[in-house]
């Protein structure tokens, strides 16, 4: 019960931010966004206390040592200045020349060759800078599967922000056939696919991998590594983030594609989410207040008897 009231509370009030900040800073640009930021999160940081305490658990396990009541703040902080790259990546002014993206040409050769790829991000830095960034080049084609019933206000609000075609706002609750060949098709013109595989989508909690994550069994969802499989695409992971010295995109490389024998299927993914932690866990550590997940991420409130398992995933 504490993740669905969660994820709700923070979805809407994501959808309510961005489009308060939307609108302040296509009057004011970033310098009246900045104030009005800080007043949400001072709001946010004064009034959740479980956001505050689920942040200092995090922060403790990424940092080795307490977190502090300063800390907890700089993290709260943090997610309003990526809130405010969020803005500037989708209204072009985070260009590709203030992105530092090694991983660039891996994409270009896999859209030259017609491959595409499956590109598994977190809630860590600034995704949207990646998405932003790649559609302002005119270059790569990017789908992104989202969740939630937030996607279609906020695919119009991105819409407003940017006119440039690069990439697709996909709602998807569940991956059906028809979808899937979608998505291949898409695959096979050199595109790529987006989705974030560090959190459990709300309404479906049932199905997931556990894995350890910064010292402790943590959740993932097991759709992301099966749709995968199930594109025959390579995969990678990939992050953005400010890192206090100029932007940084990484990628790396999760899974090489091709077709999976059925008998193999559950042991590749396994090894995907792996590969996938320990990328994530290793960006965590030495950025720690970039990521951002302010629930109970690690289940520490929830009883024992409750923490159902089902590791089987579907094989769709």
């Amino acid at each position: 019960m504490t993740e669905q009231h969660w994820a709700n509370t923070r979805e809407r009030g994501s959808a309510w931010a961005m489009q308060l900040l939307f609108s302040v800073y296509r009057f004011g640009g970033r310098v009246l966004v900045y104030p009005v930021v800080c007043v949400v999160v001072l709001y946010f940081y004064l009034t959740r206390a479980s956001v505050r305490r689920y942040s200092a658990r995090y922060l403790t396990r990424a940092m080795g040592k307490t977190a502090g009541a300063y800390q907890v703040w700089r993290h709260h902080l943090a997610f309003a200045h990526a809130l405010m790259d969020r803005l500037d990546a989708w209204m072009g002014r985070i260009q590709r020349k203030d992105v530092e993206f090694p991983g660039r040409e891996t994409l270009r050769v896999l859209q030259d060759e017609k491959k595409g790829g499956i590109l598994l991000g977190a809630h860590f830095g600034n995704l949207e800078m990646c998405r932003a960034v790649v559609a302002n080049a005119n270059s790569f084609k990017l789908n992104v599967i989202l969740h939630g019933v937030n996607t279609v206000k906020f695919n119009r609000l991105i819409q407003r922000a940017s006119q440039r075609s690069g990439v697709r706002l996909i709602q998807m609750d569940a991956i059906t056939p028809a979808t899937a060949m979608m998505l291949k098709a898409r695959l096979e013109q050199g595109e790529f696919v987006v989705l974030l595989a560090d959190r459990l989508p709300v309404g479906n909690t049932q199905r997931y991998y556990t894995a350890p994550f910064l010292g402790a069994p943590a959740r993932f969802p097991t759709g992301p590594f099966w749709l995968a499989l199930m594109l025959d695409a390579p995969v990678y992971f990939i992050a953005g983030f400010d890192t206090g010295n100029g932007y940084c995109a990484r990628l790396a490389p999760l899974h090489s594609g091709g077709r999976v024998p059925r008998a193999e299927r559950e042991s590749v993914c396994q090894a995907m989410l792996a590969n996938y932690v320990s990328q994530l866990e290793h960006l965590c550590r030495e950025h720690p207040l970039q990521w951002f997940n302010f629930f109970d991420y690690w289940d520490d409130d929830r009883p024992t008897d409750d923490r159902t398992r089902s590791d089987v995933p579907d094989e769709q």
